[in-house]
């Protein structure tokens, strides 16, 4: 009996210290600067779209968030060194499907993996992609398009961003969901990709909304078709693929935020808070909108479901497709 009420006693004394170690952790988080490792160049959009976030992250928990571009290996040094942080909330990492979801599929010995090394914070934004063309040139339809693909088996060239990009992966469901065979383009992001669909080398691409935007508004592009269920507010005009008889087509791309595996639950429900607040903050959905993202401030749950979900379906694409990386 009395061995029965030293356990008690002793694990009274270990709860206690918990509770109060978690309690003060809770009250004093932030207490220094949190870095937000992004495992992509400076410049892009995601670059833009990380220190946004880490602009008004700052503001609201009243500490620096300061961005820290982690480049190399395709944004696998990044992720690896977000995966080996202290989990201690003072280490975050933005991630898009690629690196959360896709690259599972791609390499054989990834030094991470999302769900095991990693706990999500929130999908804070999605983009949709949009399929172009030349606007000098056809195909002016989704049916254009699919007809002349059908005529000329893998005459028809299309570009992308890269191998294994949302623009890539996006083409390889079309063709195999409705039967053609088109030929892949990779190039090192959209800019050169770009450049050859409206010098004529290129028939049609994939793109992300926010980046195609500009050339679609000077008339050097033609948006054939959008890749969302819905259609965009920022071209109401323009139908869905699902509207030009690709029945259950969908491809968003997105973002999310995960800090490493063990982060304690008290600090993970902050950031989630201070993240969900920050996405129905007026001004931040204008910037990001302005940018052709939508702003999404999901739960925990949310995004880990979609980590899940995109991992399958990605995984399915690249085997059938044969997709390898660079």
């Amino acid at each position: 009996m009395r061995y029965i009420r030293f356990l008690v006693i002793a694990l009274n004394m270990t709860l206690a210290v918990f509770f109060a170690d978690h309690s003060a952790l809770a009250s004093d988080y932030p207490d220094r600067s949190i870095t937000l490792i992004s495992p992509y160049a400076p410049g892009g959009l995601t670059d833009v779209l990380t220190r946004l976030i880490a602009k008004r992250l700052s503001e609201r928990l009243g500490q620096a968030v300061i961005v820290n571009n982690r480049t190399g290996g395709g944004g696998i040094i990044g992720m690896e060194t977000a995966a080996k942080s202290p989990p201690d909330g003072y280490t975050i990492v933005m991630v898009s499907q690629g690196l959360a979801s896709v690259n599972a599929s791609l390499y054989k010995n990834l030094p991470y993996d999302t769900l095991r090394d990693f706990v999500p914070i929130t999908l804070i934004a999605s983009f949709p992609m949009v399929l172009v063309g030349n606007s000098a040139a056809p195909p002016k339809t989704v049916s254009d398009f699919v007809a002349a693909a059908r005529a000329n088996p893998g005459s028809l060239a299309y570009g992308s961003a890269g191998n294994a990009s949302t623009a890539h992966l996006a083409m390889e469901l079309l063709s195999h969901q409705i039967g053609i065979q088109v030929n892949h383009i990779p190039y090192r992001g959209e800019a050169p990709a770009f450049s050859d669909l409206i010098g004529g080398n290129l028939s049609v691409m994939f793109a992300t909304l926010g980046g195609a935007m500009p050339l679609i508004e000077s008339g050097k592009f033609r948006p054939i078709a959008i890749a969302t269920k819905s259609r965009s507010t920022l071209l109401p005009n323009v139908p869905t693929l699902m509207e030009q008889g690709v029945p259950n087509f969908e491809v968003t791309g997105w973002y999310g935020l995960l800090v490493p595996k063990k982060t304690p639950k008290i600090i993970i429900d902050r950031l989630s808070s201070e993240l969900m607040a920050m996405a129905r903050e007026p001004e931040f959905r204008e910037q990001l909108f302005a940018r052709g993202l939508e702003v999404v401030g999901s739960t925990p749950e949310v995004l880990a479901k979609m980590v899940e979900s995109e991992t399958e379906r990605w995984r399915d694409v690249v085997l059938k497709a044969g997709i390898k990386v660079d």
